[in-house]
């Protein structure tokens, strides 16, 4: 006799489904040159990204399916979308720097690193069980939340000399490939999955994530491309020090 679940336990899928459907959006309204609509559906994207994993959590509704679910989601959602978001950027760039017409293909075979990277690094953290109190890589989402903010600093330039310099072609294609570093990286990077839910226990994620609200409503794309600076540098100081008290722990 099959038994029936409650419709609660399919709410985590449910969540992760949405976000591959806006992922997908994403992909679409970039390819239309909609790149301020198609980063915001991928920033809705990155909060149901947080929210499938809570509700999973709170119900007790993990699976096998939900487990493949997410990663088919991530993918489209943090790596397609935002490959089709930067390509559209860099031929934008290319346009307006006037490059030599040889140099054109580098607007559309880079950007599928992103892709190509993001599906490795998502392949790893399937397989790997000891992610949970850090990353092994950057995250696909902090990768994608980079490109947004490239987005939404294109669509409203408010600091002239800063937009010039980061919307610059060649910056763009020197994040990419930084970007696909730290992602294939073994470096340990800070995690935002909670164990826990009280203040003491999680007060600087808590903070952190307050303040990266704060500046994305306050900077909108610079806050957010700010959020992910510093959380790259506090990752490589986490990691840095990590590895520091392992050497010492080996000395013994």
């Amino acid at each position: 006799m099959r038994i029936i679940q409650p419709i609660k336990l399919y709410l985590p899928n449910i969540l992760t489904l949405i976000n591959l459907a806006l992922g997908t959006l994403a992909t679409m309204e970039a390819w239309y040159g909609r790149y301020t609509l198609a980063a915001s559906y991928v920033l809705v994207c990155i909060v149901l990204d947080f929210f499938d994993g809570y509700t999973a959590k709170m119900l007790k509704a993990f699976s096998n399916m939900g487990k493949q679910l997410d990663v088919l989601a991530d993918l489209v959602s943090f790596s397609i979308a935002p490959g089709a978001i930067v390509s559209g950027l860099l031929k934008t760039g290319a346009i307006n720097y006037q490059w030599p017409y040889f140099l054109l293909p580098l607007t559309y075979t880079l950007p599928l690193l992103i892709p190509v990277v993001s599906a490795i690094r998502l392949a790893r953290f399937n397989v790997e069980q000891h992610q949970e109190t850090h990353f092994r890589g950057m995250p696909v989402p902090t990768n994608a939340s980079s490109y947004v903010a490239l987005a939404l600093i294109n669509a409203n330039p408010r600091f002239e000399i800063t937009s010039v310099i980061l919307m610059h072609p060649f910056f763009i294609i020197a994040l990419i490939i930084i970007n696909s570093f730290l992602m294939l990286a073994p470096l340990r990077m800070f995690s935002f999955k909670l164990k826990k839910y009280g203040l003491a226990s999680n007060i600087w994620r808590y903070l952190f994530a307050a303040t990266g609200i704060g500046l994305v409503i306050w900077l909108r794309g610079f806050g957010l491309f700010f959020v992910f600076i510093f959380y790259i540098l506090a990752s490589i100081g986490m990691s840095l020090r990590l590895r520091h008290l392992d050497e010492r722990k080996t000395d013994f």
